[in-house]
């Protein structure tokens, strides 16, 4: 007799997560009635109850790296079966999710320009990131345009594990991704190149914790 795959409910083991990514806006519910519609974007990840958010986030990354850059902001869904109304609900479970933390990339960027002789002090990982929406409007961080960006990161969310979602047999994720808004107003040097690239390996590979 074949043994059951992992599900959700699973404590000790890995299970298969169904993930859903696109740009942002977030997929009319209607379209998860129909397998064509959101098959192109979707992804199966093999993830632990301990796994983050940006645990998640990360994963889709790994799987295909134009899917975002490393201050994008995610947004996070649950998707579920509503047998009674016999429709798909949708529950929001973390919004303003980037990949990487906003304090690592400051930080290392305050190592960097205080290595610099002549430059002032700079945000350090001690300080809040709102602080950079204060900082010398000359400063590295200032024309990257990171100001734009402290009120929209939510750090909170980014830790929201998947043990905390409760998720369900039949649930899945829907994800959809919004540029880091600071791109737009970074010197060219700073804007990503080859956004459009696609990852010529198997999107469905499994992930290995």
């Amino acid at each position: 007799m074949a043994q059951r795959p992992p599900s959700p409910g699973d404590e000790a083991t890995p299970f298969l997560l169904r993930v859903l990514v696109k740009p942002a806006p977030f997929r009319p519910l209607d379209d998860f009635g129909s397998s064509n519609r959101v098959a192109r974007d979707e992804f199966k990840l093999h993830v632990w109850k301990t796994n983050t958010l940006r645990e998640v986030a990360q994963m889709l990354y790994d799987a295909d790296p134009s899917i975002s850059s490393p201050l994008a902001l995610h947004a996070f869904r649950r998707i579920s079966w509503n047998d009674r109304s016999r429709t798909y609900e949708a529950t929001s479970i973390g919004v303003g999710v980037t990949r990487v933390p906003f304090t690592s990339i400051s930080s290392l960027l305050s190592d960097i320009t205080d290595k610099v002789p002549g430059n002032g002090t700079t945000a350090t990982s001690e300080e809040p990131a709102e602080s950079t929406s204060h900082a010398d409007p000359t400063s590295p961080a200032a024309l990257l345009g990171w100001h734009t960006l402290s009120d929209q990161i939510d750090d909170t969310a980014a830790a929201i594990t998947l043990a905390q979602l409760d998720l369900a047999d039949g649930d899945l994720i829907d994800c959809v991704v919004k540029p880091d808004p600071s791109l737009a107003l970074a010197p060219k040097q700073f804007r990503s190149t080859d956004r459009n690239r696609r990852a010529s390996t198997d999107r469905h590979r499994p992930y290995r914790h």
